[in-house]
């Protein structure tokens, strides 16, 4: 992983990252590395995954880790959060987020997220997104959190992509961190 000013993903402490992630053995290596980081740093940890991921994270999760560090992490099921009330409902996503990290607050006071965000629809509405996205970047900077957006890079149009990156302080690939260009506070 790249240094970007000094500081690695595994060390950054509170920011919101858009992550096109392309490849998915890289995707769980980076996700990993982000778990790792939260136990270091005794967070807790709310991970929105896909069904299709899920058993392989929690297979790693626990080879790797003690019951104690297991019960700082939360992984749920992105269905519940994407699809669950139609595609992309901005508010259920908000209300779920809200929800879970409610729950969590109770637990640590120090939280770091990590969502995979998807859609039913072949385009989504970048306008909604945008929203979804400039909401979340004020909570997550109002929190002093860490949060990661991590979108499949083949389901991103280029207008997507350049859109999600104005709502995003850094950009993550799966090789590198970097401040945003174009992020729009």
């Amino acid at each position: 992983m790249e240094v970007l000013n000094d500081v690695k993903l595994g060390t950054l402490q509170k920011g919101h990252i858009f992550y096109p992630f392309q490849q998915e053995e890289a995707y769980i290596r980076n996700l990993m590395l982000f778990i790792r980081a939260g136990l270091e740093n005794n967070q807790h940890m709310l991970i929105v995954e896909s069904m299709r991921n899920i058993t392989k994270v929690k297979h790693r999760m626990n080879r790797l880790y003690t019951e104690e560090q297991l019960s700082s992490i939360s992984l749920v099921d992105n269905f519940d959060y994407y699809f669950l009330n139609g595609d992309f409902n901005t508010q259920h996503i908000l209300n779920a987020f809200q929800k879970d990290l409610s729950v969590i607050r109770k637990l640590n006071s120090s939280i770091r997220t990590w969502g995979h965000v998807e859609w039913i629809s072949k385009e989504p509405d970048a306008n909604l997104i945008k929203e979804f996205e400039s909401i979340a970047d004020d909570y997550v900077l109002q929190e002093g959190m860490l949060s990661i957006c991590a979108y499949p890079s083949h389901s991103l149009s280029s207008t997507l992509t350049e859109t999600l990156e104005m709502v995003h302080q850094y950009v993550l690939t799966d090789e590198d961190l970097r401040l945003s260009m174009t992020y729009r506070r």
